[in-house]
């Protein structure tokens, strides 16, 4: 039986150009670096779900693997067999290159630094581009972790998604912004995706705060906010998740990490 979508590389963190639908019509791998040109029918032994708190992400992928063991190159989802590059991939990622997220996403990890990378996704300020610094920086702090380090990896990206959810900065999508229809109409697809944006901040500070849990930090009580958000609105809702963020989930990352905390934090970081 074939997987489905959810276990290929258009539902992996590596591919921080495709979320759902919204996205561009090709992805693009940050671990094999090549453009994906059919992403729904191919996936790798790397593959780790976006669409799942850490934990659950984790899980999966031992699972996938089990099925999946090849990490060097992107194979197919039908036969397992690597693709061959033009057809599925394209090493050559100039073509997304005169778009300012895929410009940014092709060169993480090339140039400078990583965070400088996801800061420019940042500053772009577009839905697309937050999709791609929440889901590169998903795959940046828990690679920060397996190496060795703690959760304070991910503490700039923390601060500047938790201070999005606080002021409830949610950037509209264009009709550019999406790769296929999806809803039952055009108005719901919109609000789909910026509810989908709101929860994959939410998912971001849960993850944070996984990594947290054996530290006895406070963050680590973020680790549910994810999961209490979805289950305390019940339904995909832009409207209630935003009342639910200003009235739960804003006292909650208050008391977990205030401003005060967050400049002491930094300030020891940056201590020789």
């Amino acid at each position: 039986m074939r997987p489905q979508v959810f276990a290929s590389c258009a539902n992996c963190w590596f591919n921080a150009l495709q979320h759902g639908s919204v996205g561009l019509p090709v992805g693009y791998c940050s671990e094999h670096r090549v453009v994906l040109r059919r992403s729904d029918e191919t996936t790798c032994g790397r593959q780790i779900r976006k669409d799942l708190l850490l934990n659950s992400a984790k899980e999966f992928q031992h699972h996938h693997f089990e099925l999946f063991q090849d990490r060097d190159h992107v194979i197919n989802l039908s036969d397992r067999e690597p693709v061959s590059n033009g057809e599925f991939i394209e090493e050559d990622s100039s073509f997304i290159r005169n778009d300012a997220v895929a410009d940014v996403v092709a060169d993480y990890g090339e140039y400078d630094t990583k965070i400088e990378s996801l800061a420019q996704l940042r500053s772009l300020g577009t839905i697309r581009s937050e999709f791609a610094m929440l889901s590169l920086g998903r795959a940046y702090t828990d690679r920060c972790i397996t190496r060795g380090g703690t959760w304070t990896s991910g503490l700039h990206l923390f601060w500047w998604t938790k201070r999005r959810l606080i002021e409830s900065e949610v950037p509209e999508p264009s009709p550019a912004d999406f790769r296929y229809s999806a809803a039952s109409s055009l108005k719901r697809q919109i609000e789909l995706s910026v509810w989908s944006l709101l929860m994959f901040r939410l998912t971001f500070v849960s993850d944070v705060g996984s990594h947290a849990e054996n530290s006895g930090d406070p963050i680590r009580e973020l680790s549910t906010i994810a999961e209490q958000a979805a289950l305390d609105t019940e339904v995909p809702s832009k409207r209630k998740l935003l009342s639910w963020i200003k009235n739960v989930g804003k006292p909650l990352l208050e008391n977990a990490m205030p401003e005060a905390r967050y400049r002491t934090i930094t300030g020891q970081l940056r201590s020789p």
